[in-house]
């Protein structure tokens, strides 16, 4: 994972992330300026009117100048169990795999705290569906994640590992493809109860209209921002880009005990809770 000092970027895309069969991945396109991300466009449509199939998306992203950075809403890297090449499981208690290794003894204790009545029999963790960046969302900042191979999940995650090799060279992990959550995002900048009002509740227009207002001293829009209101998707794809542009003019690092894990099993990034 990338922990640099220089982040320079001229453009932002965000994605949020939709089956490949389907029309509901939106992209947002934003210009680095003086002032913050300016978004140029946005949608769940190419202006052609094309929706974002993985070629149209492909060929979107690879026309994208130099200084490009991609944030996307979808799992970029897998599970441990799913990254091994081992052809027999040794068992998780002696698993070598630094995540395995991190679930067993510090994430099931985290989960422990954070679910005191879960029957003491039952499994807390599942190395299988879940990596070690979706238990620190949850135990550590009470944040509900969408786990990597979960229900329904996993389309979603095959698309976007297939994208994110379609991508390389020219997208790298860590460097030019980031992975972003917007529901975090708006829980660490504007709390919890955005986060949860923001999305599918009858206040949803006004507090997605009160985070624009909020963060508009460094997001602007040239086009019409109303649509990002009406639309889930579209809304999320501005943050998508608005998290990446925080990402690199404030320089996010992986937190040193979790450096190793994140370069094998990829990482979500979110910024610092708003005091």
């Amino acid at each position: 994972m990338i922990a640099d000092t220089t982040r320079d970027f001229n453009q932002v895309v965000g994605i949020d992330l939709g089956g490949g069969k389907g029309k509901h991945t939106a992209v947002a396109i934003g210009v680095v300026t003086p002032a913050g991300l300016e978004i140029q466009q946005y949608g769940t449509r190419t202006p052609a009117g094309m929706p974002y199939y993985d070629h149209v998306l492909g060929d979107l992203l690879a026309a994208q100048p130099p200084g490009t950075l991609v944030a996307m809403d979808a799992p970029l890297g897998l599970p441990a169990c799913i990254r091994c090449s081992l052809e027999r499981c040794p068992g998780m208690e002696v698993c070598v795999d630094p995540a395995v290794q991190w679930m067993v003894g510090d994430g099931t204790a985290m989960e422990r705290a954070h679910r005191p009545r879960a029957p003491r029999n039952k499994p807390l963790i599942t190395p299988y569906t879940q990596r070690v960046c979706e238990i620190l969302l949850r135990c550590g900042h009470h944040i509900m994640p969408r786990e990597t191979l979960g229900q329904g999940m996993g389309p979603l995650t095959a698309r976007a590992s297939h994208l994110r090799k379609a991508l390389a060279p020219t997208y790298q992990l860590g460097e030019s493809l980031i992975e972003v959550y917007p529901k975090a995002t708006i829980h660490q900048l504007a709390g919890p109860v955005a986060a949860r009002q923001y999305r599918r509740h009858p206040s949803t227009w006004s507090v997605r209209a009160g985070l624009l207002e909020q963060w508009a001293t460094e997001l602007d829009f040239a086009t019409w921002r109303e649509e990002s209101l009406r639309c889930d998707h579209s809304f999320d794809a501005v943050v998508c880009a608005y998290s990446g542009y925080l990402w690199a003019t404030q320089v996010w690092t992986v937190p040193e005990p979790y450096a190793e894990i994140a370069a094998l099993e990829g990482w979500i990034w979110f910024p610092e809770a708003a005091e």
